[in-house]
């Protein structure tokens, strides 16, 4: 087996643990038939070591819905932070910002425009 992923931690004690995704690869069987390959999530807390194998089908409906749950968790993250950001711009008494005016970014600073010859603008 080939580990391909370790993910450590530390509680709050200081003890590490680690999660780690080992993977199997496809071989030829004793009857000469192809045999897919396995992945092993491990699981490590310094005293315990606790692995759960997947089979591929297993590990590709697990990695679906992670990147649905990642999807909808990023979307809802883009809310929270477009709500937080206009309740921060209601309390400091300015009036919400456009869409238009979202578009461009943010706005260079004018000490930054400071030290840049004014022909390269012209």
């Amino acid at each position: 087996m080939k580990r391909v992923l370790r993910i450590p931690r530390f509680t709050k004690e200081g003890k590490p643990k680690t999660l780690e995704l080992l993977v199997d690869s496809p071989v030829v069987n004793e009857k000469g038939f192809p045999q897919e390959g396995k992945l092993l999530l491990v699981i490590d807390d310094g005293k315990n070591r606790v692995g759960f194998q997947l089979s591929t089908a297993e590990a590709a409906l697990l990695f679906q819905r992670l990147d649905y749950v990642l999807n909808e968790s990023a979307k809802e993250y883009i809310q929270i932070e477009e709500k937080s950001r206009k309740s921060y711009q209601s309390k400091r008494g300015k009036s919400e910002v456009s869409e238009e005016d979202n578009e461009g970014g943010e706005e260079i600073p004018p000490e930054y425009l400071d030290d840049i010859p004014t022909d390269e603008f012209q």
